[in-house]
C-alpha cells in the first residue's frame, strides 16, 4: 500500500524555519497561528546542553483523530493523496478536533472563528511535486516520498501518545558522545517560571460556559430523576425549564461560529460531542412535552438525563488526566447520583455517595500534594458540612447553598486537572 509521507531527520534541522516561511507563503494565510510550527528541545537555552529541532505540522493520520471526533463533520480524507482536508465551511469552531489531536494540527483562527490547518500542499501532490515546506527545506531536514507500507506497518518510528497512523517518519539522533548533564545544576527559580508560563487547551476559565453548562444540565437531571418536580407549581416550571434553556444558551458561547451550531449533530456515529448535544436535545424536548403538553413517562425523561451525563463524561475521554484513579470525583455522573439521593429524601445513599467522592478527592490531593491549599480545605469542608446539616434535618436550602458551592469548585479543578498532549512536551523530543 503505498501513502504519501513527511519524513523529518532530527540530525540536519537547524531551527532556521524555512518550511515555516514555505507553507505561509503557499498558502497565503493570516492567521495568528501557524500550521508548521518548531519545537526545540531546549527552549530555556541551557548552556552546554544539546540542542535539536523537531519540524511538525498536520501528519494526516491513517486514523486522524480530528477527523473521527469532530462533530460538525467539517473533515474528509482525499482518497487519491491520503490528506486529511478541513472545510471551513462547514466548521462550527468549537475546537473539539485541537484536543483531539496530539500534534497540535488544528489551530483556531479567533478572526475567522474557525479551525485551520496543513492541506497537505494537496495542490502540489496532484500534480507531483512535494509540499512548499519539504520543497524548500534548505538542509534536507523535512522531505516527502511516497513509499510502500504493509496494512499492519507503521509509519510514524517515534510515534505520540496515540497511535493514529500518523504519516510521519522520523530518522532519530546519533548516539550521543557528549557527558549527561544534571539540570538540578541549574536555576530552580528560573525552570519554574519558565513552567508556570505554559498554558494549557483546557482550563475552566476559558472553558467556563461548559463549566456552567454541565452543572446545570447534571443538576436538572439530579432534580427531575428524583421526583420533586411532581409537586412544582407553574412557575416552578417556567424556572426550571428556563434553567434547561439557559443551559443550551450557554453550551453555545464558546463557538467561533454560533450560528452553525445545528451541525453539532452531524457525526452520531463517532463524536461524543455529537451524541451529548442530542441527548441534550432530547432531554429538554421530553421535559418541555412533560411540563406543558401531556405526561409522559418519567423514566424516559431521566433516561434521556442520564445517557446525557454519560455523554458528557465520555467527550473529555479524549483528554489526559492529571489525576491518579481512572475516575474524578466531579463526574457528571456522581454529581447526578448525588443530587438525585440528596432530594428524593434516600440520606444512607446520599452520606455514602458523598463520603466515596470525599475519598476521591481526598486521595487526588494527597497524591499531588495540594490537601494544604485554601481551596481544597473549604471543598472538603462544604462537603461534610452538607452531611452534618442533613443528619442534623437542616433546612434544605442550607444543604443546597453549601452542595453547590462544593460541586462549583470541583468541577473548576476538573477541568484544570484536563490535560491535553502536545508536541512541546517532552515525550516528543527525548
Amino acid at each position: 500500500m503505498e501513502k504519501n509521507i513527511f519524513i523529518f531527520d532530527y540530525n540536519k534541522c537547524v531551527g532556521c524555519h524555512a518550511c515555516v516561511v514555505a507553507c505561509m507563503n503557499e498558502n497565503g494565510f493570516q492567521s495568528p497561528a501557524t500550521w508548521r510550527n518548531i519545537h526545540s528541545s531546549n527552549n530555556a537555552h541551557y548552556p552546554q546542553l544539546p540542542l535539536f529541532y523537531l519540524s511538525l505540522a498536520c501528519n494526516h493520520c491513517d486514523d486522524a483523530p480530528c477527523l473521527k471526533n469532530c462533530p460538525a463533520n467539517a473533515y474528509s480524507r482525499d482518497k487519491k493523496t491520503g490528506a486529511v482536508i478541513h472545510h471551513p465551511e462547514k466548521c462550527m469552531g468549537c475546537q473539539y478536533c485541537t484536543w483531539a489531536c496530539p500534534y497540535d494540527a488544528p489551530v483556531f483562527n479567533p478572526k475567522e472563528g474557525i479551525i485551520e490547518k496543513c492541506t497537505f500542499c494537496n495542490h502540489r501532490i496532484e500534480k507531483g511535486e512535494k509540499p512548499a515546506c519539504a520543497n524548500l527545506c534548505p538542509t534536507g531536514a523535512l522531505d516527502f516520498m511516497k513509499a510502500e507500507f504493509s496494512r499492519q506497518e507503521s509509519v510514524d518510528s517515534n510515534p505520540g501518545p496515540v497511535d493514529v497512523g500518523a504519516k510521519l517518519k522520523t530518522i532519530p539522533l546519533r548516539k550521543k558522545t557528549s557527558p549527561e548533564i544534571d539540570l538540578q545544576l541549574f536555576d530552580q527559580k528560573t525552570e519554574k517560571k519558565r513552567k508556570t508560563k505554559k498554558q494549557t487547551k483546557i482550563s475552566a476559565i476559558n472553558e467556563w460556559p461548559l463549566v456552567f453548562f454541565t452543572l446545570i444540565a447534571t443538576g436538572l437531571t439530579g432534580i427531575y430523576s428524583s421526583g420533586v418536580t411532581q409537586t412544582f407549581t407553574s412557575l416552578d416550571k417556567h424556572i426550571f425549564f428556563g434553567m434547561g434553556i439557559m443551559a443550551g444558551l450557554l453550551s453555545i458561547l464558546h463557538l467561533g461560529k454560533k450560528l452553525r451550531a445545528w451541525r453539532s449533530l452531524t457525526n452520531l456515529k463517532n463524536s461524543w460531542l455529537s451524541r451529548e448535544i442530542l441527548f441534550f436535545t432530547l432531554f429538554i424536548a421530553a421535559l418541555g412535552i412533560d411540563f406543558y403538553v401531556f405526561d409522559i413517562q418519567g423514566i424516559l425523561v431521566s433516561a434521556f438525563g442520564v445517557l446525557l451525563l454519560f455523554s458528557i463524561d465520555m467527550l473529555y475521554q479524549l483528554a489526559t488526566r492529571k489525576w491518579p484513579a481512572k475516575i474524578h470525583s466531579a463526574q457528571t455522573l456522581f454529581i447526578g447520583i448525588t443530587v438525585f439521593a440528596l432530594l428524593a429524601s434516600k440520606p444512607e445513599a446520599f452520606y455514602l455517595i458523598v463520603f466515596f467522592r470525599l475519598l476521591l478527592y481526598i486521595y487526588r490531593k494527597i497524591k499531588y500534594h495540594r490537601i494544604i491549599h485554601l481551596i481544597s480545605f473549604l471543598r472538603i469542608t462544604l462537603a461534610i458540612s452538607c452531611m452534618i446539616l442533613m443528619s442534623n434535618n437542616f433546612p434544605m436550602y442550607f444543604i443546597l447553598i453549601s452542595f453547590a458551592l462544593g460541586e462549583l469548585i470541583d468541577r473548576i479543578e476538573f477541568y484544570n486537572e484536563l490535560n491535553v498532549p502536545e508536541p512541546k512536551d517532552e515525550f516528543y523530543l527525548h
